[in-house]
């Protein structure tokens, strides 16, 4: 075969096989679920899905409602219909104990747009522990313990005032919370939390990315601040241990703190800022 003929070849088949991947991809078909539960508590409430957003708002005491939204993908509308049906989606209650999970019951993974998001509206002291593979995580005016994982997206917490373990392997964290427990953790973002904090110790830390703590002007806390490469910056009064570093800072802010803070950015700015 000639070099213009298998250039020529190469080309058709790369079109081809472009023209498939498109197509496969290029149709959704969806299917809304909603169930409502009641609860004579503040639940807690267990959410897992696959390529799909979770987002959580504070309601009444008494009920918990959830809208599942599930979605399948094809070369056609048929074809997107029939792996819809492939998308599980399973609601459970075990006193005020929820679990809702949406999984695939053919294989634990496809191409295409396959998968499932969730709307819920609970009581607002709930306790949380949601996670996705792919999208992001909300919370608002949710005051119980909230747990977020997600594989890849954001995370979003407005309103929170209890225990708080949020993890992403690629995506922002921003939180604004009350006299809340804190541990952020982001492989690939910037992280932004605005409030106060509990007693105890708190952790801020990412790979890469800027972290940026707004606090009460006369909050009382211990530091421990580093990064590797870039400054780290405070307007708050610092009693500075050991020897000043624009890398890193480590000290005490006001007299006998009960609260510590370790902040880590491997890529990254990291400044503590004082509300106005």
């Amino acid at each position: 075969m000639s070099t213009r003929k298998l250039i020529g070849f190469m080309l058709i088949a790369g079109l081809i096989l472009a023209g498939c991947e498109i197509v496969t991809n290029a149709i959704t078909a969806e299917e809304t679920v909603s169930k409502s539960f009641e609860v004579s508590a503040p639940p807690s409430i267990v959410v897992e899905t696959f390529n799909g957003r979770i987002e959580v708002n504070a309601g009444s005491d008494g009920s918990v409602m959830i809208e599942a939204v599930k979605r399948g993908s094809g070369a056609s509308p048929a074809q997107a219909q029939d792996d819809l049906k492939n998308v599980e989606v399973v609601m459970t209650q075990e006193g005020d104990s929820l679990r809702i999970i949406a999984r695939r019951t053919d294989s634990p993974f496809s191409t295409g747009n396959s998968g499932a998001s969730f709307t819920l509206t609970v009581p607002a002291g709930s306790s949380l522990d949601l996670s996705t593979s792919n999208g992001p995580i909300t919370s608002d005016g949710v005051t119980g313990d909230v747990r977020m994982h997600t594989s890849n997206g954001s995370l979003d917490v407005r309103g929170g005032a209890g225990r708080l373990q949020l993890s992403t392997s690629n995506g922002a964290v921003r939180v604004e919370a009350t006299r809340a427990s804190i541990d952020i953790q982001t492989s690939n973002g910037r992280i932004t939390f605005e409030g106060s904090l509990a007693e105890g110790s708190h952790t801020f830390d990412t790979s890469n990315g800027s972290i940026e703590i707004t606090l009460p002007a006369d909050a009382a806390f211990r530091v421990d601040a580093r990064t590797s490469n870039s400054q780290v910056s405070t307007d708050f009064p610092v009693t500075v241990e050991g020897a000043l570093d624009d890398n890193a800072l480590r000290g005490t802010v006001g007299q006998n703190p009960a609260v510590s803070i370790k902040v880590t950015s491997s890529n990254g700015s990291i400044s503590i800022h004082r509300s106005r």
